[in-house]
């Protein structure tokens, strides 16, 4: 069984068409038994959280919903609170490098909108990776503060900070919060291996990051790790399978 934590609902960019049948296609094609969803296409950002809830509804035993929320925008926590009925919706995604901010500069309404999360038993994935608009110390500004909800670290902390990510998870929960590594994008074999081997295992979720990257490469790249069994069972679909409180 595989549980896809992150992937992303593509769209033509000329005829505007979202491109379902690819994102289920590909999920046949490599195992993919459910999948976390999003997309940043829409005529506002509400459409595109719509569009997850519409395809959710439409195929609840394969996808899970996930909405997009820009702190930058005056009716954020608005949109927070509408998606928040939603059943569809069981993740909200924040992505800095995306909308082009710094997550602790918008604390008047990241604030208000983790209060919801919170409330409201969402988990909350953040990208990090490319950049100081994209550390996830920025995020943990959060985390240590909202104890409760669970924070999912897209890519591992990405290409910029792979190496302190692992470091910050090994801290004490009182310290840091709750923390998930998302593992999509993350190639670099002694930052896997490190976070592997220092990390406890229930802290993995597998992603895809389709389709900006190719999913059956993103399962291969732990072949040549040699890591044990139950690691692999957990990351690809154990731990986001207890998270979402998926019945087995």
């Amino acid at each position: 069984m595989i549980i896809d934590f992150h992937a992303h609902l593509d769209r033509n960019p000329i005829s505007k068409e979202y491109l379902v049948e690819d994102l289920l296609r590909d999920m046949e094609e490599n195992n993919i038994d459910k999948r976390v969803v999003s997309t940043f296409y829409g005529a506002s950002i509400s459409a595109a959280n719509d569009k997850i809830v519409e395809l959710v509804q439409r195929y609840p035993d394969k996808l899970i919903g996930c909405a997009v929320i820009n702190p930058k925008l005056d009716d954020s926590v608005d949109e927070m609170r509408r998606i928040a009925e939603m059943e569809e919706i069981k993740v909200i995604e924040f992505n800095s490098l995306e909308h082009g901010y710094r997550p602790e500069k918008f604390a008047y309404n990241i604030d208000p909108i983790l209060e919801i999360c919170e409330a409201k038993g969402l988990i909350v994935k953040v990208f990090t990776g490319h950049g100081f608009f994209t550390m996830p110390e920025q995020w943990v500004f959060y985390s240590k503060r909202f104890p409760k909800i669970t924070f999912v670290i897209e890519h591992m902390g990405g290409t910029d900070y792979t190496y302190g990510t692992v470091d910050l998870c090994k801290e004490k929960t009182s310290e840091i919060g709750t923390l998930m590594l998302e593992t999509s994008y993350e190639t670099e074999v002694p930052a896997l291996k490190k976070a592997f081997r220092e990390l406890n295992p229930d802290i993995f979720l597998f992603g895809s990051n389709y389709p900006s990257n190719l999913t059956k490469l993103s399962i291969m790249k732990y072949d040549s790790l040699n890591l044990s069994q139950e690691l692999l069972e957990k990351m690809f679909y154990k731990n986001a399978q207890k998270l979402l409180e998926i019945k087995k």
